[in-house]
């Protein structure tokens, strides 16, 4: 393993943030965090939605063109009371509202280029089975598509996030691939700002478990983490490396409870092929399974 520069994001970096929303249950438990954010890092806060055109069959353009202002007015008004319903997890911040009609990752994505978002907060219904694999979750195409890093909150939040003052405590699962390290920055960002316990894991495959050599080889792929990364880290952070084995989700999601993790970080494959079996990855699992927030950031190939 070869040493790895990964400069640590200032914290101009994280000044506009979009929120976007559906007008769901779920989507009110990202509130609190978006808030936490905004405050620590004092930035703008955009609130999205995208509505979708509705089909007008055998109706004239000029008319379209009527019933989708009248759609779009509607939905001006929908966001607005969102807003005042949920005025309080806002923690009375003033926010700028974006409207858009389309597909909604493509239209997010429009508009986080538009207004130079640097990040987005929404949730993720984490859909399974079939329903999942023919309709798609807009959240995990967000994730893979997005030029900034996307903080997530899965239908598994615990109820301790209905409030955020701090993140005391963030997971950063690694196999120091590209992939892998592209959300560290942001990571170290957040952990400086919150002044957060680290833990950096690294999962080892099931079968190295009861190798003769696994204690030997975990702790050198630990001095060889701690070669890497510590100098990246804020000297105000206490950053612990760790090794273990198992299967990669159920590992880190174990390790996630066992800290009482406050943020998993996830560096993601971009819209590759491949990824478009995105939710029978390791990520995939994280997002919907997380008992906490799951910032992630991909690099595409």
């Amino acid at each position: 393993m070869s040493a790895v520069i990964v400069p640590i994001v200032p914290k101009t970096q994280l000044s506009r943030v979009l929120f976007t929303t559906d007008f769901t249950e779920a989507s009110c438990k990202a509130l609190p965090l978006l808030a936490a954010i905004a405050r620590r890092y004092q930035a703008k806060v955009f609130v999205g939605h995208v509505w979708a055109p509705r089909p007008y069959p055998l109706v004239a353009p000029e008319v379209v063109a009527i019933l989708d202002r009248q759609a779009e007015r509607g939905s001006k008004r929908e966001l607005e009371k969102y807003l005042l319903l949920n005025s309080q997890a806002m923690d009375g911040m003033k926010a700028e509202l974006l409207l858009s009609r389309g597909k909604p990752a493509h239209e997010i994505a429009r508009l986080a280029d538009r207004h130079d978002i640097s990040l987005v907060v929404m949730s993720t219904h984490g859909r399974t089975g079939f329903k999942h694999r023919v309709l798609g979750s807009v959240a995990e195409e967000v994730v893979r598509t997005l030029r900034c890093p996307v903080l997530t909150v899965g239908p598994r939040l615990a109820e301790r996030f209905a409030k955020v003052d701090s993140m005391k405590s963030i997971l950063f699962p690694t196999d120091f691939s590209i992939e892998s390290l592209a959300v560290f920055p942001y990571l170290a960002s957040i952990a400086h700002e919150y002044q957060s316990r680290i833990t950096i894991l690294h999962v080892l495959p099931p079968e190295t478990a009861g190798s003769p050599e696994a204690n030997n080889q975990a702790e050198r792929l630990r001095e060889q983490m701690k070669r890497a990364l510590v100098k990246e880290i804020s000297p105000q952070c206490v950053a612990d490396y760790v090794v273990d084995s198992g299967d990669p989700a159920k590992t880190i999601l174990g390790h996630a409870r066992r800290i009482d993790a406050d943020l998993i970080g996830l560096g993601v494959r971009g819209a590759t092929d491949i990824a478009w079996h995105f939710h029978e990855t390791v990520a995939y699992r994280i997002l919907t399974e997380a008992e906490c927030p799951v910032l992630t950031r991909h690099t595409a190939r």
